[in-house]
């Protein structure tokens, strides 16, 4: 997937399909082996049934969780994306008494793509620590 209008039709359709919670529209845009890994929060998954789960994860965590995608960058078979995780947190992390406490952070995500436009690889990274501010 090169032409950027594709790009960009890909990336509203993953955005929306993060910020409605859809699971199992968001896991139909994985190839059937995958590596997804969330590093500052240690999730990982290489198959649909562990990517449910931790999108279940996230979601009970955050259940108003958004993407707002606001910067990618393409190359070969790399998309480079910036956007803003936002959402309500309803959990303890660490001891911590979260619930209810808003947030924001900026997200850089790279997404591996199979020739035919699924996703064979997720890396997201941020920073963990809005979570103490």
């Amino acid at each position: 997937m090169k032409d950027p209008d594709q790009i960009q039709n890909f990336l509203n359709a993953w955005q929306n399909a993060w910020s409605r919670q859809d699971v199992e529209a968001i896991i139909a845009f994985f190839s059937k082996e995958f590596e997804f890994e969330d590093i500052p929060i240690g999730l990982h998954a290489t198959n649909a049934s562990e990517m449910r789960e931790v999108l279940s994860t996230t979601f009970e965590s955050v259940p108003n969780f958004t993407m707002n995608i606001f910067e990618h960058h393409i190359s070969k078979d790399i998309v480079t994306t910036k956007w803003y995780q936002s959402g309500n947190m309803t959990t303890q992390v660490d001891g911590l008494d979260l619930k209810d406490k808003p947030y924001e952070v900026v997200t850089t995500s790279i997404i591996g793509l199979s020739s035919d436009g699924q996703i064979t690889s997720v890396s997201d990274n941020w920073n963990a620590a809005v979570f103490f501010q």
